[in-house]
């Protein structure tokens, strides 16, 4: 029975996830930059959230069955901003890239590879995890 609930309400749900690093051009960090998942329907509603000190960000919302699209965009002043579509039922792993709005160059974001996964998303994003370190509460 148990089984049964879990099939039916994972085949209801669906999730959009966004997460990665915000960055210039020459690969400085770029922190509180604002970051927002628009819903490409109508009938959605948006998240949003900021870029942290070293730049990262990480956006999850769990969405209707019927909902396909949703627009990223990141923006932070003095900079172009980005606006680019991201899929659903994945995680969007990217590195985002800001523009001066000086330069004719547009603000672009591309995937974070799985070669790349660890320098460019693990080292600045995720905890260190120390395997000698135990916390109790």
């Amino acid at each position: 029975m148990l089984l049964l609930v879990l099939v039916v309400l994972a085949a209801g749900c669906r999730s959009v996830w966004v997460k990665g690093v915000v960055q210039t051009a020459d690969e400085q960090p770029i922190a509180n930059a604002s970051v927002t998942l628009l819903p490409g329907e109508p009938a959605g509603h948006s998240l949003a959230g900021s870029s942290e000190r070293n730049g990262c960000f990480d956006l999850f919302e769990t969405i209707a069955r019927n909902q396909n699209g949703y627009i990223l965009v990141v923006d932070s002043p003095g900079y172009k901003p980005l606006r680019i579509a991201v899929a659903v039922r994945l995680e969007n792993l990217l590195l985002v890239t800001l523009e001066p709005k000086a330069t004719s160059k547009p603000s672009a974001a591309r995937a974070i590879r799985s070669a790349e996964r660890h320098i460019r998303y693990g080292v600045p994003c995720e905890p260190e995890f120390n395997a000698n370190s135990l916390t109790l509460h």
